[in-house]
């Protein structure tokens, strides 16, 4: 069996202990027909339970970057509560719970070249460790969920954060496609659970 299709199983059985999960996409011809819609009203807490891959990790900030079953990458800051982030390495495959990201602003930003890239956190925003740090970034909105409040965007360099507004005000002069500069707090991890290490790459026979 090839390693890609052994590592997505393992992700796949990992998942089928989580809370819940994401909609399948539409397929290629039906989402091409469909014009973006805003999600319903969703029977959930706010809390996310997911399988992930680990891509990076800072102990010293206690942040955990994740690759999700998806393919997209999220960053989580570890809960000061959570005591396994020592036993976390990049490459591994962990089942996290988290909540969404906090949404302080929000506004609208011309459409210009892809080279902006997501801003880096402001040092002077980063409070102390293990406290969900503030992030800058712009993004195109690519869902909103008007009954909860999320909204999910996508940065430039193809980071997905799904952010929470208490105002649901500020989601009136929003839509699905807009590019906007947003300013957040971290999704805040609250359990972490190792699962096992990513199938490394299949060595190549020498010729």
């Amino acid at each position: 069996m090839k390693p890609s299709i052994r590592r997505s199983l393992m992700i796949a059985a990992l998942l089928g202990t989580t809370l819940g999960g994401a909609p399948a996409p539409l397929p290629a011809a039906e989402a091409q027909k469909a014009p973006p819609a805003r999600r319903p009203a969703a029977a959930s807490s706010q809390q996310v339970r997911a399988a992930a891959e680990v891509v990076a990790v800072d102990r010293k900030a206690r942040t955990l970057k994740l690759k999700r079953e998806d393919g997209n990458a999220i960053t989580v800051t570890v809960g000061s509560r959570v005591a396994d982030l020592a036993r976390i390495d990049a490459g591994d495959l962990v089942v996290v719970q988290y909540g969404l990201a906090r949404a302080l602003s929000m506004k609208k930003t011309p459409v210009v070249a892809d080279g902006d890239g997501d801003a880096a956190v402001d040092p002077a925003t980063v409070g102390p460790t293990g406290t969900p740090q503030r992030r800058q970034i712009i993004a195109d909105i690519i869902a909103i969920d008007d009954r909860t409040g999320q909204v999910t965007l996508k940065g430039l360099g193809g980071d997905i954060v799904d952010v929470v507004f208490r105002n649901r005000r500020v989601l009136a002069s929003v839509r699905i496609g807009d590019r906007v500069r947003a300013e957040y707090a971290d999704a805040v991890a609250v359990s972490i659970r190792p699962a096992g290490r990513a199938i490394p790459p299949k060595r190549q026979s020498p010729p």
